[in-house]
C-alpha cells in the first residue's frame, strides 16, 4: 500500500544482486553479491520513472554482462562496478511506478509498466534489485484489460524483443503449407516464437520444433506440429529426406546449426538466427583472433545474403533487436495474441534460490523462462520449477 511505498522512497539502501567488480567467468551463480547498495533518488529528473520492481527474469545476457564477456567481451560493457558504485544485474522487468520526473506525461504513481533495461550502451540501472529507473519512452504500460501477472509480464519482454522481430522478418506467405523450422525450441525465446507461430492465421504453417526429447511434450502442447530430438542425431540428417524448409529460426548459433540449416532450406529460403556464427557467444572473453572472425563471419553472411543469390541457397539475417522494448511488440504478442512466457522456473528474492537461479540459466539449457518474484522476500524458501514447488535452502 500507500505506507510501503512511503518507506521505499525514503530509504537510503535496497537489497540488490549485484557486485563491486566484475565477475569471474562462468563463476557468476558463486560470486554475485546479495544485499544492501546505495537507493535509487525518490525524485527523479526531467523523464525518467522510479519503479518499484515487482518481477524481474534472468537471461544467459544478464550473465554475460555480469562477467563483462557479452558479445564476447568486445562491444557491449556494462558500467565498470565499484564499492562506491556496486553494479545491479538483470534488464528485464516488470513493477509500479513509484515516482516521476517532472516531464513526464503518459503515466503516473501507480501504474503497472513493464520493460527491458538498457543497462549496457545507455547503461540504465540493473533490475535485480527493489528499485530500478527508466526514462519515460522506454517503458511500457501494462494495460488495464491485459491480465497478466507481474512475474508473467517480467518473463514476456525479452522474447518480446526478440521473437517478435524474427517472426516480422519472416516470409511466411507461400502457396501451400509454409515450413518453418525452429532450433531451439524449447528455451525462452523458442517457446515464445512457437507459440506466435502457432497463431498465425495469413496461412498455414507447419512447424517442426527441435531440442532434447524431454521438451517434446512441452512444445507440442505450444503448437509444434513435429518434434525432432537433436540427441539422437543432428537435425539435419534427420530432416534430410523431409520435404524442404521455407525458413529457419536459429537461438543455437554455430556452424553445425548452419549445415543443418543448409541441408533442408529451400532455395531462396530464410535462415533467421537471433545467435550467429559462433554458439555460447557471452559465455566467455573471446581473442582478438576470435572476435574478429565471428564479426567478420557475421557480416560476411550478411552481405552475400543482399546479392542476387548466386553467392549463397538461403538468406541470412540476424535478428533480435536492442533493448528498450516497445509497446507496439509487446502489445502485438501478449495483449492481442495472449502469448504468455512458458516458465521453468520461479525463485524468490532470497540469496540461495537466486543462485540456483543463476546457475540454471548460465547453464544454456533452463527449458523456458526463469524469473523472480521479488514480491516473495520474506524467509521464503519456495522455488517453482514448472508446476511442482521445491524447498531450498536459504544459506
Amino acid at each position: 500500500g500507500s505506507n510501503k511505498h512511503h518507506l521505499h522512497l525514503h530509504n537510503s539502501a535496497m537489497k540488490a544482486l549485484h557486485f563491486t567488480e566484475w565477475c569471474a567467468t562462468g563463476k557468476v551463480a558463486d560470486t554475485i553479491l546479495f544485499g544492501q547498495v546505495p537507493s535509487l533518488t525518490a525524485s527523479p529528473a526531467k523523464t525518467l520513472v522510479l519503479i518499484e520492481v515487482k518481477a524481474s527474469a534472468v537471461n544467459v545476457d544478464d550473465i554475460a554482462l555480469c562477467q563483462d564477456s557479452a558479445g564476447g567481451g568486445w562491444f557491449f560493457h556494462g558500467r565498470k562496478p565499484s564499492v562506491a558504485k556496486p553494479f545491479v544485474g538483470g534488464c528485464e522487468y516488470s513493477g509500479v511506478v513509484l515516482a516521476v520526473g517532472p516531464d513526464v506525461k503518459s503515466l503516473k504513481v501507480g501504474d503497472r509498466v513493464c520493460g527491458v533495461q538498457d543497462i549496457a550502451i545507455q547503461t540504465n540501472p540493473g533490475t535485480w534489485a527493489e528499485l530500478t529507473m527508466a526514462p519515460e519512452k522506454d517503458i511500457v504500460p501494462l494495460p488495464a484489460e491485459c491480465e497478466v501477472s507481474f512475474v508473467q509480464a517480467a518473463a514476456v519482454g525479452m522474447s518480446a524483443l526478440v521473437s517478435v522481430d524474427m517472426y516480422k522478418r519472416a516470409k511466411l506467405s507461400v502457396p501451400g503449407d509454409c515450413r518453418c523450422l525452429i532450433v531451439g525450441a524449447s528455451g525462452g525465446l523458442g517457446t515464445f516464437l512457437l507459440q506466435i507461430l502457432s497463431k498465425h492465421k495469413e496461412s498455414r504453417l507447419h512447424i517442426v520444433a527441435v531440442c532434447s526429447g524431454a521438451n517434446a511434450e512441452t512444445v507440442r502442447r505450444l503448437g509444434a506440429n513435429e518434434v525432432v530430438d537433436y540427441k539422437t542425431a543432428p537435425f539435419g540428417e534427420q530432416l534430410a529426406s523431409a520435404v524442404k524448409f521455407d525458413v529457419v529460426f536459429d537461438f543455437v548459433g554455430g556452424m553445425e546449426t548452419e549445415r543443418g540449416a543448409k541441408q533442408v532450406l529451400k532455395r531462396g529460403g530464410q535462415f533467421i538466427t537471433a545467435v550467429g556464427p559462433t554458439t555460447g557467444i557471452g559465455d566467455r572473453v573471446l581473442t582478438c583472433c576470435e572476435w574478429h572472425g565471428w564479426a567478420c563471419g557475421l557480416i560476411c553472411r550478411l552481405m552475400k545474403s543482399m546479392c542476387c543469390g548466386c553467392c549463397t541457397k538461403f538468406k541470412y539475417e540476424m535478428a533480435g533487436g536492442m533493448p528498450p522494448l516497445q509497446a507496439v511488440n509487446f502489445n502485438t504478442a501478449v495483449v492481442e495474441a495472449g502469448i504468455r512466457a512458458e516458465i521453468a522456473m520461479e525463485v524468490p528474492f532470497v540469496e540461495a534460490p537466486l543462485r540456483e537461479a543463476l546457475r540454471r540459466v548460465a547453464s544454456r539449457h533452463p527449458g523456458g523462462k526463469v524469473v523472480i518474484n521479488m514480491e516473495k522476500k520474506d524467509c521464503v524458501n519456495e522455488v517453482v520449477i514448472g508446476e511442482t514447488r521445491h524447498d531450498v535452502g536459504t544459506g
